[in-house]
Order: C-alpha cells, then structure tokens, then sequence
C-alpha cells in the first residue's frame, strides 16, 4: 500500500491556477480539465511524491491536493 494524491475538486475549482500541474514530475499525472477549472490526478500514475501536495498547501497556501491511501483494483 502507498500514498497517491487526491485533488479537493470542489476547492480546487475555485482557484483556476493550475501550479501543481507545472510542478509534477510525472507525465500525465496531474492534469488541469480547462473547461470545469480544476486539477486532477491519474491515481495510477501518481507516484506518491507529494510535490503537488507542497506547491499547493505550502508555497500556495490553498490546500487543495491531499494524500491518500492508494486504492487497489483487482
């Protein structure tokens, strides 16, 4: 079991920004969805670096991308 990023949808919608986006480091993880103005996370792709997580609580101060516990699908 391992930690991916989740995104706040509802919190991240409000912001527009699309930071986190810029910052991570694996492709088509963390995508920015222009036409509804908020960032999500490819979960299968996400390797847990919380990069996302830093830029957006941290440096940002938006707290819209948590870590979450990786669900497995069978």
């Amino acid at each position: 079991m391992y930690y991916v990023a989740e995104t706040r949808i509802d919190k991240c919608s409000t912001y527009k920004c699309n930071q986190c986006v810029l910052f991570c480091p694996e492709p088509n993880t963390l995508m920015f969805l222009e036409q509804k103005n908020f960032a999500y996370v490819n979960q299968s792709r996400c390797k847990g670096c919380a990069i996302c997580v830093y830029v957006c609580g941290e440096l940002l101060k938006r707290n819209c991308i948590e870590m979450v516990m990786a669900t497995v699908s069978e």
